[in-house]
């Protein structure tokens, strides 16, 4: 009689479980931007939140958790409850981000993917007024600087590239951590830092309004959608080696494979559209479906790529 009653209580649980998986989505999710609102991230987000709300059925709500350079927006998702409702979406350097702190306020294997919805670089960007033409006028001020030449970054991926820039021109910048990258715009054209080091989409934006120039960017070749701006390596080929970055949708390690699963499918379908496609053309960001497995691999595969290009960049956990 006990032994009916277990295996019973076990058809329920998994009838149960099964049910939950067919009806996930069953109320609204939350997709977290870890940087600030006004940032490509930011926008790129908002897309894809929209795109996700019609494919699920179900709100798909943005919230902007920044600082940090994206670990509080991280964090929070990696502390969430892991049934799906619970989302983070950034780029593919702050999973590396063991390599640039020596402690976290979360456990960097505390995700699962779901899915990459795109890739990026970083663009060095001045003011219109600069005196600096090209990335080799940089270096050579850089070099003379003094006070030292101050860039601004908002993001671990404008970190490495301030980093490997000091080293591939032998000069020694002063890099200026931002909670984002929209301020680090905002303080170049002011004049508070001379350097903006951005991803493609803010600075293309930045180039576009007469705000800023463009002097080089961090990929292994020329960004089609402005094939004027010259690669870091074209100057400097010690920096041999693309910075680029992917966009990517994690969840809470733990969170039921059929929801990744349902989620991961919704990304792809929305992905595949021309709304979205012409949306992230319009902001500057290449399109790059990755399934969850996918995603998984090719994080895994960077790994070591991102922990050469800190190397070369001298960098160390702070």
């Amino acid at each position: 009689m006990q032994r009916r009653h277990l295996l019973a209580c076990a058809l329920a649980a998994a009838f149960a479980a099964g049910a939950h998986a067919d009806d996930f989505p069953s109320h609204p999710i939350t997709l977290v931007a870890p940087f600030p609102a006004g940032s490509v991230t930011d926008a790129v987000t908002r897309v894809l939140g929209k795109a996700l709300t019609q494919s699920l059925g179900q709100p798909v709500i943005v919230e902007n958790k920044a600082g940090a350079q994206g670990t509080i927006g991280a964090a929070y998702v990696a502390n969430a409850k892991p049934d799906g409702y619970t989302l983070l979406i950034g780029s593919s350097a702050m999973f590396v981000a063991r390599s640039l702190y020596k402690t976290l306020p979360y456990d960097p294997d505390s995700f699962v993917p779901v899915a990459a919805v795109g890739s990026t670089a970083m663009m060095f960007l001045v003011s219109p007024g600069s005196p600096v033409r090209n990335i080799g006028d940089l270096a050579k001020v850089s070099k003379k600087a003094n006070p030292p030449l101050t860039l601004g970054y908002g993001s671990p991926s404008g970190q490495v590239a301030v980093a490997l820039f000091s080293a591939v021109t032998d000069s020694q910048p002063v890099g200026v951590s931002y909670r984002g990258i929209p301020q680090a715009v905002t303080d170049m054209i002011g004049g508070q830092v001379q350097v903006a080091v951005v991803d493609i989409g803010t600075g293309l934006a930045q180039v576009n309004g007469k705000k800023a120039r463009a002097l080089a960017i961090s990929s292994a070749s020329r960004y089609a959608g402005a094939p004027e701006i010259p690669t870091l390596q074209e100057a400097y080929p010690r920096a041999s080696g693309a910075l680029e970055t992917i966009i990517a949708v994690q969840a809470p390690a733990g969170t039921p494979a059929a929801a990744v699963q349902k989620l991961d499918a919704a990304i792809r379908s929305a992905m595949a559209t021309t709304e979205v496609k012409a949306q992230f053309q319009a902001l500057n960001t290449s399109v790059l479906y990755l399934s969850s497995r996918d995603l998984g691999a090719r994080v895994k595969a960077d790994n070591p790529r991102w922990e050469s290009l800190m190397k070369k960049a001298g960098i160390e956990p702070q």
